[in-house]
């Protein structure tokens, strides 16, 4: 395209289209992307970038996979779509889902399809409360989230969700949500100058919940590390100190692996790593690597019992039109098949192993104050002093500045304010990686000296 047809793009783009987390100000020079390759992107004008963040946290088997738009192909040439509703089904939903129980945590017993992360979130809060509703324990509604997270962009999701922009605007937020601390190992309040981790934090969600009154929560949610809100593993006894407060107050653990599932961290679902189990999960993203559109909440064995034994006239009366999409079903058994076949959660453990020893080496830099992540997912986070962890004023946008250095030498990521957050493709390769870490190290000085 010459420069002529770009910019004309860019007109009509800012005139008829609303974005994601929209201002017109970030978007009157949009990147316009027109084909990928692996771990490569390539823009209208021509440049390459490395696909720094798998474009969403999404695209895990990397761009330009054909055999997954083969079996898109396939199955529309077959069934484009069929009515998912009570008493119709389709072949790749039924055996996407049997695909899906045999990868999930032990006690998961059945998945309902929608289209979102967003749509997954939503209908795990909706399952929590309608579980109870059907023990006959419906003064069981409050849902405990945390700061920090991010959950998605309906209404439901955005009450859980603990970023406070993602709430102006859009209040008063729906009644029944409870707000809770959230483990931040870098900047915990909890355990500053102590000399280990108390789990402080992970005690004050019981707090929450004891302030609800335990008979009026439904259950506590949460990333089993931040994605959004900033890449932020937990500390090694977190998740099971919070598996056994909901045990102890009968509540129920809703893992939101949307970001984190399908081997981004080195394991399939990332709570494998602290050996802890949900009771409902939802899914997203990499489970069709984007290819197309799908996504699902997962429950346990007695929450699908409590449905499969309730009487005819307490029906769960929720839905989509796309609810089981044939083809994105059958897209997600292919790109299941491609993590599996070609070994990418082992490949994400140890991709993740060369970024964070590339990353870590940044930290002579004084500027850069903590570096972590866990599996094919990092952050570098930058502040102002590292002696008292201080951040950089927002006004000074220091995490920007990084983000657009970094694109103009050819990586693409996010920032969640001064952090630098990473999740290539899992099959992104060792040269890919290191470029990263150069690309980070490099801007990082151009911003703020060496």
């Amino acid at each position: 395209m010459n420069k002529q047809e770009i910019e004309a793009l860019r007109k009509t783009d800012l005139s008829h289209q609303i974005h994601p987390q929209f201002h017109v100000r970030d978007h009157e020079n949009a990147v316009i992307f027109v084909r990928g390759e692996g771990a490569l992107l390539w823009d209208a004008e021509g440049k390459e970038y490395i696909d720094g963040l798998s474009c969403l946290w999404n695209v895990a088997v990397g761009h330009g996979r054909k055999e997954l738009a083969e079996v898109a192909a396939q199955q529309m040439g077959e069934l484009a779509f069929s009515n998912s509703y009570v008493g119709f089904a389709n072949v790749p939903a039924i055996e996407l889902a049997e695909r899906l129980i045999s990868l999930v945590y032990d006690d998961m017993q059945a998945v309902f399809f929608c289209n979102s992360g967003s749509e997954a979130v939503e209908g795990a809060l909706k399952i929590a409360r309608f579980y109870w509703h059907l023990r006959e324990r419906p003064e069981k509604t409050t849902i405990i989230a945390r700061r920090e997270a991010y959950h998605g962009g309906t209404l439901g999701a955005t009450a859980v969700t603990g970023l406070p922009p993602f709430h102006e605007g859009f209040g008063p937020l729906l009644e029944g949500f409870a707000r809770a601390e959230t483990c931040y190992p870098y900047r915990c309040g909890h355990c500053a100058g102590a000399d280990d981790c108390t789990l402080a934090c992970a005690d004050d969600i019981e707090r929450a919940i004891l302030r609800a009154g335990p008979d009026t929560v439904a259950a506590v949610i949460g990333e089993p590390m931040h994605g959004a809100g900033g890449v932020i593993p937990p500390t090694p006894g977190y998740w099971p100190r919070v598996r056994e407060i909901c045990d102890r107050h009968d509540v129920l653990l809703i893992a939101d692996e949307v970001i984190t599932g399908f081997g981004r961290t080195g394991r399939w679902f990332a709570l494998e790593h602290w050996d802890v189990q949900p009771d409902i999960m939802a899914v997203a993203k990499a489970i069709t690597s984007a290819y197309v559109p799908l996504a699902g909440f997962i429950v346990s064995r007695r929450i699908h019992e409590a449905m499969l034994s309730s009487p005819p006239d307490a029906k769960f009366m929720h839905g989509y039109t796309n609810a089981g999409h044939p083809t994105a079903c059958a897209v997600a058994l292919r790109n299941l098949q491609i993590i599996e076949d070609e070994g990418l959660v082992q490949r994400a453990a140890e991709l993740g192993d060369r970024l964070r020893r590339g990353l870590d080496q940044l930290a002579v830099l004084p500027c850069v104050g903590d570096v972590r992540g866990l599996g094919l997912i990092a952050a570098v986070e930058l502040t102002e002093d590292r002696a008292t962890k201080a951040p950089f004023d927002p006004a000074q946008k220091v995490g920007p500045r990084v983000m657009k250095e970094m694109r103009e030498r050819g990586v693409i990521t996010r920032v969640k304010g001064d952090s630098i957050l990473l999740a290539p493709p899992l099959m992104t390769s060792e040269t890919q990686i290191d470029r990263i870490v150069n690309t980070v190290g490099e801007s990082i000085k151009a911003v703020l000296g060496s």
